[in-house]
């Protein structure tokens, strides 16, 4: 009795073993480092805490084997724990280096393993496994009825060398099997939930970050991207353009037609402005910046007056050309103010860039709406 408490303690304490491994694993694989010298060494961070956790398990496989004296099913259950790491790693990271190193790892071991002289063909057989398991482990992990089998498949090359090794010594193969099956379930387990709060985590940061009723950015990410834009305008003296408008009356439409169709013509006109933005010669972004208030900007654009007051038009244009038809069958369009700057090297914010269109924005709302302001400048829109 003794020894079956012994055995499943063991066991029990390993599982938790390997699922501390599991979870550092991933976490490791999914942490986005500050340092620029801890995201070119997390792929040896892997390789490391993976090599570490097979030492350990061997180093346990051997202590438990000498202390019970070989009795069967002891040192056995070790190797489970290890073809477990092994085949998780391979599932869970596409990164080759992990691959090629574990691939020596486990050329050392087979040609360890004592009494056993045709191990190559099964390091071959494990090294095909391997470079399967790394290539498809998108399928494989996602599916239990996937998983399960290409383990106990991914297992054979290991435990059958060992027989051959140990010429006889009974091994315990229903409780062999059945630990090997709950350490596949357990791991598969592990990366489901991982899988699951990583879903989580995404949609709860699209939502923070993507306005529900547009699908547009938000101005937290205008935000953002004002502040890595003018960084990059720093670094590299990549200048871009700043376009914001707002849709006159918009609060007239909502009290006269209701919520419904001031709702419609807040996702027509997003669907038009990114048809614009997605034809213009320079890398844009469109965003949400408040409630009837729209904003997009242009990257690594020419310092050119003209262009800046074409693409005003074509936006004040095209937007004005949109019809809406209220349930009551009438007809109505928008118009739109419109301000426009540009980066400049002397700006030491980066908000300043969006001050100035904002304030030429106002400035087209002041004056009586309907307006084009670029650079401080009212140009005519197009007839």
């Amino acid at each position: 009795m003794f020894i079956w408490e012994s055995r499943i303690i063991t066991y029990v304490t390993n599982i938790l073993v390997l699922i501390g491994y599991a979870m550092l694993f991933n976490w490791i694989q999914s942490a986005k480092f500050k340092s620029i010298r801890n995201q070119k060494l997390a792929t040896t961070y892997l390789i490391a805490i993976t090599v570490l956790f097979l030492i350990l398990f061997h180093v346990a496989s051997l202590n438990s084997m000498i202390q019970a004296g070989n009795q069967e099913g002891f040192g056995w259950t070790y190797i489970n724990f290890q073809v477990g790491t092994v085949m998780f790693a391979m599932l869970m990271s596409r990164r080759r280096p992990i691959l090629y190193c574990l691939a020596v790892l486990l050329l050392a071991w087979y040609w360890w393993i004592p009494n056993a002289p045709n191990w190559v063909p099964f390091y071959l057989i494990s090294l095909v496994l391997m470079i399967g398991a790394q290539n498809f482990g998108p399928v494989i992990k996602r599916h239990l009825v996937l998983y399960v089998p290409f383990s106990l498949i991914f297992a054979a090359p290991f435990l059958i060398t060992n027989v051959y090794s140990l010429k006889g010594i009974n091994v315990g193969w229903p409780w062999q099997i059945s630990t090997s099956l709950v350490i596949s379930l357990v791991l598969w387990l592990v990366q489901y939930a991982e899988k699951r709060h990583k879903q989580s985590q995404d949609k709860l940061l699209r939502e923070a970050r993507v306005d529900d009723l547009t699908q547009l950015y938000n101005f937290r990410v205008f935000n953002e991207d004002l502040l890595n834009s003018f960084t990059d305008m720093q670094k590299d003296h990549q200048s871009y353009a700043l376009y914001t408008l707002d849709i006159d009356h918009f609060k007239q439409i909502n009290d006269q037609y209701g919520h419904l169709m001031g709702n419609q013509v807040l996702e027509a006109v997003t669907k038009k402005l990114k048809e614009i933005t997605d034809h213009l010669e320079y890398p844009a972004e469109a965003y949400r910046t408040g409630g009837e208030e729209f904003s997009f900007v242009l990257h690594d654009v020419q310092k050119s007056f003209e262009r800046a007051c074409e693409i005003s038009r074509l936006v004040h244009h095209e937007l004005g050309t949109l019809q809406f038809v209220t349930e009551q069958q009438e007809t109505f369009h928008i118009t739109i103010s419109l301000g426009q700057d540009r980066s400049m090297e002397e700006d030491k914010n980066y908000l300043d860039v969006y001050r100035r269109a904002d304030k030429y924005l106002y400035h087209s709302k002041n004056i009586g709406r309907n307006a084009i302001t670029v650079r401080g400048m009212t140009i005519e829109p197009i007839e």
